[in-house]
Protein backbone atom coordinates (compact mmCIF):
# COMPACT_ATOMS: atom_id res chain seq x y z
CA UNK A 1 0.00 0.00 0.00
CA UNK A 2 2.61 2.59 0.70
CA UNK A 3 3.95 2.49 -1.99
CA UNK A 4 0.87 2.68 -4.19
CA UNK A 5 0.50 5.90 -2.11
CA UNK A 6 4.01 7.03 -3.16
CA UNK A 7 3.39 6.53 -6.50
CA UNK A 8 0.42 8.28 -6.53
CA UNK A 9 1.46 11.08 -4.34
CA UNK A 10 4.33 11.62 -6.79
CA UNK A 11 2.28 11.37 -9.94
CA UNK A 12 0.35 14.17 -8.47
CA UNK A 13 -3.04 11.73 -9.04
CA UNK A 14 -4.17 12.23 -5.35
CA UNK A 15 -4.10 16.38 -5.75
CA UNK A 16 -6.00 15.95 -8.36
CA UNK A 17 -8.53 13.74 -7.31
CA UNK A 18 -9.23 15.91 -3.65
CA UNK A 19 -9.89 19.17 -6.22
CA UNK A 20 -11.92 17.49 -8.40
CA UNK A 21 -14.28 15.99 -5.27
CA UNK A 22 -14.00 19.65 -4.21
CA UNK A 23 -15.30 21.24 -6.62
CA UNK A 24 -18.27 18.82 -6.49
CA UNK A 25 -19.53 19.40 -3.40
CA UNK A 26 -18.66 23.03 -2.97
CA UNK A 27 -21.31 25.66 -3.59
CA UNK A 28 -18.77 28.41 -4.68
CA UNK A 29 -18.76 27.69 -8.14
CA UNK A 30 -22.11 26.18 -8.88
CA UNK A 31 -23.51 29.26 -6.83
CA UNK A 32 -21.96 31.76 -9.16
CA UNK A 33 -22.81 30.10 -11.71
CA UNK A 34 -26.69 30.08 -10.61
CA UNK A 35 -26.62 33.58 -9.28
CA UNK A 36 -25.59 34.97 -12.37
CA UNK A 37 -28.08 33.09 -14.72
CA UNK A 38 -30.46 34.28 -12.82
CA UNK A 39 -29.47 37.55 -12.30
CA UNK A 40 -29.40 37.89 -16.47
CA UNK A 41 -32.43 36.24 -16.84
CA UNK A 42 -34.84 38.48 -14.37
CA UNK A 43 -32.87 41.14 -15.84
CA UNK A 44 -35.24 41.20 -19.49
CA UNK A 45 -38.42 42.84 -18.98
CA UNK A 46 -41.41 39.87 -18.85
CA UNK A 47 -39.66 37.55 -17.29
CA UNK A 48 -41.35 36.38 -14.12
CA UNK A 49 -39.81 34.11 -12.87
CA UNK A 50 -36.00 31.87 -13.59
CA UNK A 51 -34.50 29.28 -11.56
CA UNK A 52 -31.21 27.00 -12.26
CA UNK A 53 -29.56 24.87 -11.05
CA UNK A 54 -25.54 24.19 -11.76
CA UNK A 55 -23.18 21.14 -11.09
CA UNK A 56 -19.90 20.07 -11.57
CA UNK A 57 -19.32 16.52 -11.11
CA UNK A 58 -15.82 15.51 -11.94
CA UNK A 59 -14.94 17.70 -14.37
CA UNK A 60 -18.29 18.00 -16.56
CA UNK A 61 -20.14 20.87 -16.15
CA UNK A 62 -24.21 20.86 -16.42
CA UNK A 63 -26.35 23.90 -16.00
CA UNK A 64 -29.89 23.58 -16.11
CA UNK A 65 -32.94 26.39 -15.45
CA UNK A 66 -36.52 27.14 -16.18
CA UNK A 67 -37.57 30.90 -17.19
CA UNK A 68 -41.00 31.68 -16.89
CA UNK A 69 -42.31 34.07 -19.22
CA UNK A 70 -45.52 36.53 -18.86
CA UNK A 71 -46.24 36.37 -22.76
CA UNK A 72 -50.35 35.08 -24.19
CA UNK A 73 -48.81 34.48 -27.91
CA UNK A 74 -45.97 32.74 -28.87
CA UNK A 75 -44.69 35.60 -30.84
CA UNK A 76 -44.42 37.51 -26.75
CA UNK A 77 -42.68 34.46 -25.60
CA UNK A 78 -40.28 34.14 -28.41
CA UNK A 79 -39.01 37.77 -28.01
CA UNK A 80 -38.63 37.42 -24.05
CA UNK A 81 -36.52 34.33 -24.84
CA UNK A 82 -34.38 35.73 -27.30
CA UNK A 83 -34.26 38.88 -24.64
CA UNK A 84 -32.90 36.07 -22.14
CA UNK A 85 -30.25 34.82 -24.64
CA UNK A 86 -28.75 38.01 -25.65
CA UNK A 87 -28.20 38.70 -21.40
CA UNK A 88 -26.69 35.61 -21.20
CA UNK A 89 -24.60 36.73 -23.85
CA UNK A 90 -23.62 40.30 -22.30
CA UNK A 91 -23.22 38.69 -19.02
CA UNK A 92 -19.28 38.53 -18.05
CA UNK A 93 -20.34 36.37 -15.57
CA UNK A 94 -20.71 33.19 -17.90
CA UNK A 95 -17.97 31.10 -19.70
CA UNK A 96 -17.95 30.72 -23.49
CA UNK A 97 -18.27 27.10 -23.30
CA UNK A 98 -21.00 26.78 -21.18
CA UNK A 99 -24.21 25.34 -22.11
CA UNK A 100 -26.85 26.06 -20.30
CA UNK A 101 -30.42 23.96 -21.24
CA UNK A 102 -33.25 25.92 -20.25
CA UNK A 103 -37.26 25.63 -20.06
CA UNK A 104 -38.81 28.40 -21.76
CA UNK A 105 -42.61 29.12 -20.95
CA UNK A 106 -45.52 31.46 -20.44
CA UNK A 107 -47.07 31.33 -17.07
CA UNK A 108 -49.15 28.82 -17.34
CA UNK A 109 -47.49 26.24 -19.18
CA UNK A 110 -50.01 26.79 -22.34
CA UNK A 111 -46.60 27.90 -24.54
CA UNK A 112 -43.21 26.63 -24.30
CA UNK A 113 -40.42 28.18 -27.14
CA UNK A 114 -37.01 27.05 -27.84
CA UNK A 115 -33.66 28.59 -29.47
CA UNK A 116 -34.41 26.91 -32.55
CA UNK A 117 -37.16 29.84 -32.87
CA UNK A 118 -34.58 32.15 -33.52
CA UNK A 119 -32.08 30.71 -35.43
CA UNK A 120 -29.95 27.99 -33.08
CA UNK A 121 -29.32 24.53 -34.27
CA UNK A 122 -30.25 22.63 -30.86
CA UNK A 123 -29.17 23.77 -27.68
CA UNK A 124 -26.61 26.72 -28.11
CA UNK A 125 -23.43 27.40 -25.97
CA UNK A 126 -23.36 31.03 -24.15
CA UNK A 127 -20.16 31.16 -27.36
CA UNK A 128 -22.80 30.76 -29.88
CA UNK A 129 -24.68 33.17 -28.37
CA UNK A 130 -22.53 35.82 -28.52
CA UNK A 131 -21.46 35.15 -31.94
CA UNK A 132 -24.84 34.92 -33.36
CA UNK A 133 -25.85 38.61 -31.80
CA UNK A 134 -22.48 39.78 -32.03
CA UNK A 135 -22.34 40.42 -28.14
CA UNK A 136 -19.34 41.07 -26.33
CA UNK A 137 -19.49 40.46 -22.57
CA UNK A 138 -18.43 43.48 -20.30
Amino acid sequence: MRTFWTFLTSTGLVTLVVITLAACGGGGSARKCEEALTSAATSVEGVVGAEFTCKRSFGNPSQTGSVTIAGTTEAQVTAVMEGVLQAFAASPDLDDASVVYVDFANEDGSITVIEQAVGFNGTPSIRDIREHYGITPG
